[in-house]
């Protein structure tokens, strides 16, 4: 199955291939989705491939690896949250803030994202909302960046000489409210996909990852309330795949195991990669926590939003990991 860190070349190969592409990432909007909407027009005129996301599967380390050309376990930025070495600190690399606070980092965005961005000389159209990001300047550097207000008017953007790039990110943030199996997720997806219905030039459409349902919440430390004394840094990751930078990895491993049973899975994080490079090893922390299906893990010392959440992602669930590439030549 072809693997969402083979896209940067496939599409760097398109590219050379035509005088125009459009490259479209629908947030969230994984394989499961496109079989509940397989009859659309805009998805029966594709050549679809199924794809498979990386681990976590979240859009921080998808995003990354789009830009950066590389991936998660060589760029090493790999959740919402993370740690960074060179703050000393958990991190949101994508709002370029501590996991606590929306205080700027007292680093640049280059060091941050070190590499060459893949968008240089494209054209990136991206939300309002998210247009001017420290992230975005040295992930996208090199990109004519283009705002737009809705979906009906990025996608009359994509109409452009050379490479253009268009980001989606409200089907995820619908998602993330309603949940997946909601009624305006399925309204969000169909404006999206009614949207590019419309554009007919060479198209690539994909998705970082799905989404999950969720409605339970179990807060680790509830389980075992030692936990925090062994916690050496804030939690990193998300509630679907909270991974833990602890003084005695075995122990958490067997303490936490052994009280949470089947609500979910508790390794080495590093167990859960095929490789470890020199950014992700000294980033990644010890221990992850993956709930089972429906449920989130959060530590209560560390509250986090993600808990009210009706839909997530970050885990190893085939709704969370399975997704696709859509060529329309």
């Amino acid at each position: 199955m072809l693997g969402f860190a083979e896209l940067p070349e496939r599409i760097a190969t398109l590219a050379a291939e035509h005088d125009q592409l459009a490259v479209v990432l629908l947030d969230a909007f994984g394989w499961a989705f496109v079989q509940r909407h397989a009859d659309h027009p805009f998805l029966r005129r594709l050549e679809i491939t199924q794809a498979s996301s990386q681990f976590p599967s979240t859009t921080t380390a998808h995003l990354t690896t789009l830009y950066s050309g590389l991936p998660v376990t060589e760029h090493g930025l790999y959740e919402w949250r993370c740690y960074e070495p060179l703050v000393g600190d958990v991190i949101r690399p994508l709002r370029f803030a501590l996991a606590d606070s929306d205080d700027p980092l007292p680093i640049t965005p280059q060091q941050l994202f070190p590499w060459p961005s893949m968008c240089a000389g494209a054209t990136a159209l991206q939300p309002a909302a998210i247009a001017d990001t420290p992230y975005g300047s040295a992930a996208l550097a090199g990109a004519t960046i283009l705002p737009f207000e809705t979906i009906e008017a990025g996608a009359a953007l994509l109409d452009r000489p050379g490479l253009t790039y268009l980001y989606w990110d409200a089907i995820d943030a619908t998602g993330h409210r309603h949940g997946p199996s909601s009624e305006a997720f399925v309204r969000e997806s169909l404006r999206a996909l009614d949207a590019l219905a419309n554009v007919n030039t060479p198209l690539l459409v994909t998705a970082d990852h799905g989404q999950i349902d969720v409605d339970k919440t179990d807060h680790l430390d509830r389980f075992w309330s030692d936990l925090p004394r062994h916690l050496t840094r804030p939690p990193a990751g998300s509630a679907r795949d909270l991974f833990l930078h602890v003084d005695d990895p075995d122990l958490v491993i067997a303490e936490l195991s052994e009280r949470l049973g089947d609500r979910a899975r508790v390794c080495r994080a590093e167990a859960l990669f095929d490789h470890i490079g020199p950014r992700l090893q000294e980033r990644l922390a010890d221990v992850c926590v993956l709930p089972a299906p429906g449920r989130m893990v959060g530590v209560t010392a560390f509250p986090s939003p993600e808990h009210r959440f009706k839909g997530h992602h970050g885990g190893l669930t085939p709704e969370e990991v399975e997704t696709w590439i859509g060529i329309q030549a």
